[in-house]
């Protein structure tokens, strides 16, 4: 019981941890051993470790706090991030998690892990009120997800969770939009933020510079069988694509 104190307080930690904190590598082990055959901790994954609740029994880790201990640079991305603002529909059984290093998808406590790429470096905070996990901010959520729809849940899921968000910050859209340096995506968040632009205090120059970013190149939002065109954006979108937004309630497509 000399460490549990510790263990409890840290929530989630590595196998190399507790050799820091006791000094030896075979006492660290055995202490690992004794403690989770005490049902003190369990073993989340290969070297991954998380405090139970004596009472309980359950871990007193949450699915985020574990993701971003998957290693130093892990961090929630994608709809797990919408999950974690409070901005998805739907839960989902699986946290997406972004890092360099990479590691099998697994399993625990029937949640499923998945890697996921990186594919830029900035907007990665520690909100003070969850010291422990690491996610995108909310408008890097945003250009993560139209950068890769399905990761988000679909259209019909993001425009759900877009209806929650009330306002962003735009210096941080167009800087996360200029470290992808992706036309389509400029083409996507533009759209979509000439829809939501009163109800989430869209300037008309932001909408400006995002169509200065496009070219002639016509491109699809999504695959449908009903689309039609919007010239100023270059893009294919679902033919009902307007009433996604009607007297403030989604409406899917």
């Amino acid at each position: 019981m000399k460490y549990l104190k510790c263990f409890q307080e840290k929530k989630v930690f590595t196998s190399n941890y507790v050799v820091q904190l006791v000094g030896c590598e075979n006492t660290a082990k055995s202490i690992l051993y004794d403690y989770k055959k005490n049902n003190y901790i369990d073993s989340v994954h290969r070297g991954l470790y998380v405090a139970l609740d004596l009472v309980t029994g359950n871990p007193i880790a949450n699915r985020y706090e574990i993701g971003s201990a998957i290693n130093e640079d892990a961090y929630i991305s994608f709809h797990s991030a919408l999950e974690y603002y409070g901005l998805s529909n739907q839960v989902f059984n699986a946290v997406k998690v972004s890092t360099k290093q990479r590691f099998n998808a697994f399993e625990y406590d029937y949640v499923s892990y998945e890697r996921t790429n990186i594919n830029i470096q900035s907007g990665i905070i520690t909100p003070l009120r969850t010291p422990l996990v690491r996610v995108t901010d909310v408008e890097r959520t945003i250009v993560d997800c139209f950068h890769d729809i399905d990761r988000a849940g679909g259209l019909d899921e993001l425009m759900e969770a877009l209806h929650l968000v009330f306002s962003v910050d735009e210096q941080k859209l167009f800087s996360y939009l200029s470290e992808y340096n992706q036309i389509f995506l400029w083409q996507k968040i533009g759209y979509i933020m000439s829809l939501l632009k009163d109800k989430i205090g869209i300037s008309n120059d932001f909408l400006s510079l995002c169509k200065s970013k496009i070219h002639d190149k016509k491109q699809y939002l999504v695959w449908n069988t009903e689309l039609k065109y919007e010239p100023d954006w270059k893009l294919y979108v679902p033919r009902n694509m307007d009433s996604l937004i009607f007297d403030g309630e989604i409406v899917n497509v």
